[in-house]
Order: C-alpha cells, then structure tokens, then sequence
C-alpha cells in the first residue's frame, strides 16, 4: 500500500478543518487550491509537530487524542486567513469589484473560526450546583473511582433505573437554593459522571447518566424515551422570529396546550459551520440546553445583547439561564493531563414565567421526567497499562 502524497495530505487536511466554512462561503474560486499549495511542503512539519505534542500529552500506551489544539488544526487555520486575505485583491486583478466593506464582512462571517458556541459555553460554566430533584440527593457524591470503595451501583440509581415519570411532590421541578437565581425553577437538567478503566489497579469504567425534564403529557410519556428533546443552539444567539417567522405567541400558545414532549432539548451542534470539535482544540462542553422554541415565543424572550452567554431575557431581565459546570479531576492511569469525570448542564426559569408556562400548558399536564442510567465495563485483558 502506497503512502498518500503530500498534495492528498494537504487536501485532507484542509477537509478535515476548513470543509464546512469553505462551502459556506460559495467556494471562492483558488482559494481552497492557494491553501492546499501552501500546505504542501508543510505537510511533513506538520505531522512530525503534531506527534511530538500527542506524545507530550501522554503516554505511549495510551490512544485516547488528548483534548488540546494541535499545530495541524493551528497551521491549517493560519494559511486559510493568509490566503483568505488577498481574495478581494485577486478578484480586483481580475476586473470584479465590488464594495470592500460588504465583501470583507460577508467573507469574514463565513470564513472566520466560529469560537463563538465554545466562549459562550465557557461563559455559562458555574461551580457544579446541587440543584436537582430530591430523589436524586444521593448523585451529588460522584461516581465512585479507582480506590474509592463507596457503594457500586449506588442504591439511588438502581432504584430509579426503570422509573420514566416522578408523581406527586416528587413530580414538582426542582427549585434553584444558592443565588443569584435562588427560587427559579429547573426546566431540565442533565449530568453525566464517568471514569475510566485501568489496568494497575484493575478498575472498570463506570458511568451514570442522569436526565430530568419538564414534560407536557396527557399520560406516560414513551417508553425509552428521554425526558429532553434535541434543537440547534440558535436561540440562544438569534431571536425566534427569524427562526420560524410564522411563530407568535398565540401560535405557541396553542402549541404549547396542546403538545406533547420535552419543554427543553439537548443542543445539537451538527450542522453549524465552524463549530470546533468536541473532543479537541478549542472544543464544546459534551452539554448545553435549550428551552423549545415555543416556550421561548410564548415568553416573548430574545438573546442578550451582546449574546455572550447562554441567557435569554426579557423587559424586566435575565429570564431563563442555561448553565454548564465539570469538576471531580480522574486519569486513567497514564502520564495524561487529569480530567473530569462529571459534566453538566441545567436550564432555569424565572418564576413568574414559570407561572405562565403552567397556566398555558395545563398545570395537570406539566409532569418531571426522568431518566437514570448506570453502568460499566471491565478494561480489556490485552490492553496496556491505563488504556480505556
């Protein structure tokens, strides 16, 4: 089998980092050619930097890529922005003009690296809170780890692994305890702890994803399904209204009466152009949540200005916050950096909205989902030491 050449390398490259935001831009005619070209002699620079920074990272037993932006995706990113640069000029020499201003500001809008989901995730990011349904008190101790000879599974999860559904007082959202949000209400809320398997000492890896929702039911809610929905981040960034023009707040309302599902949704961020990559670089947190769309025009609410955060707001202010947190630092045994076990996000509503969202939906219809899942799996026999 023959090696790629360092032309196909440098077409790879340049698919792998800059596919999406090139299309984007109506794929301006040479440029992803100029890039290509002045990736090929670097192509070799390039892998042997990124090795070394892999190897830096960990340890030779270990195959995990560690989470870190890497001199591929920098030097990539660089020769785009050289080359982009000189695009109005090229088409100049060409005899195409147009008006600087409005070129460059449409090009940079398609082209620039789009950071903006991870520094607004990063800006939302909170100390991990206790909010959460009382049933789920005994998850505040974090999944039990290497030496640590707590309980396994813990006795909570077990109890609720087949439960879909809280009634009565256990049924009731979670109230917020700690400021500056002390009473507002938690539309939905989703964490994950998880660990890592080893070898020395021989550990498996255990995971416990826990997920609870506000729900509009007129029964019990599918079997298997989860109590949250799945929605593209926009929102949080544009107002509704230019997401679905035809939506008013009567026409939520009326949705909202009479649907059935999640009144909050785990983000998608597939399809967004630029969005960085989850597992390296300047990455997303695993996950944000949003309101549905409806609950958010029946509201009458809007990003805020500058959309920095993860906030939604209206005449009077801040009216439905989305927070993210991680903590409780693991390895896996390698010489890695630590990282953590527990990521989160929840998703909160000021009260006096929460009143409306009850009398819009029905307050016998609006029930507190919920889903609970443990488990774990041994480290391979024939792995190294500390690898997953």
């Amino acid at each position: 089998m023959t090696s790629a050449t360092p032309e196909e390398r440098a077409n790879g490259l340049v698919t792998l980092f800059l596919d999406d935001r090139i299309e984007k831009a109506n794929e301006p005619p040479g440029l992803r050619e100029a890039i290509v070209d002045r990736l090929v002699g670097q192509v070799d620079d390039i892998g042997k930097r990124s090795q070394e920074q892999v190897n830096y990272l960990r340890s030779p037993s270990a195959q995990r890529i560690p989470n870190a932006y890497l001199a591929d995706e920098e030097v990539v990113e660089n020769e785009l922005q050289a080359c982009a640069a000189g695009i109005r000029t090229a088409r100049a020499l060409e005899g195409v003009l147009s008006d600087p201003r409005r070129f460059e500001h449409i090009l940079a809008q398609r082209l620039a690296p789009n950071m903006r989901w991870a520094l607004r995730s990063e800006a939302s990011r909170v100390p991990r809170p206790p909010t959460r349904a009382s049933v789920l008190d005994w998850s505040l101790t974090p999944v039990p780890w290497v030496e640590d000879d707590a309980e396994w599974p813990p006795a909570g999860g077990v109890a609720l692994a087949n439960v879909r559904q809280l009634t009565g007082a256990d049924g009731e959202p979670a109230r917020v305890s700690e400021e500056p949000y002390q009473g507002w209400v938690q539309l939905g809320m989703l964490e994950r702890q998880a660990t890592l398997a080893t070898r020395y000492p021989d550990v498996p890896a255990r995971q416990i994803l826990i997920a609870t929702g506000l729900e509009a039911c007129d029964g019990p809610p599918p079997v298997n399904s989860m109590p949250l929905s799945s929605a593209a981040p926009d929102p949080w960034a544009v107002r509704y209204e230019h997401i679905a023009p035809r939506l008013d707040a009567e026409n939520a309302r009326i949705a909202i009466s009479s649907a059935r599902g999640p009144l909050a949704s785990l983000i998608d961020y597939e399809g967004q152009p630029g969005s960085p990559a989850r597992e390296r670089g300047v990455g997303l947190e695993p996950f944000t949540l949003i309101p549905r769309i409806e609950v958010i025009a029946l509201l009458g609410l809007r990003p805020e200005a500058p959309a920095l955060r993860h906030v939604l707001v209206d005449d009077n202010g801040a009216a439905i916050v989305g927070r993210q947190w991680r903590g409780f630092l693991i390895h896996d045994g390698n010489y890695s950096p630590l990282e953590p076990a527990i990521h989160g996000a929840d998703l909160l509503l000021r009260p006096d909205l929460y009143g409306t969202l009850v009398n819009t939906a029905g307050k016998d219809r609006l029930t507190l989902g919920m889903t609970v899942h443990h488990f774990e799996h041994a480290p391979s026999l024939s792995a190294p030491k500390g690898e997953d």
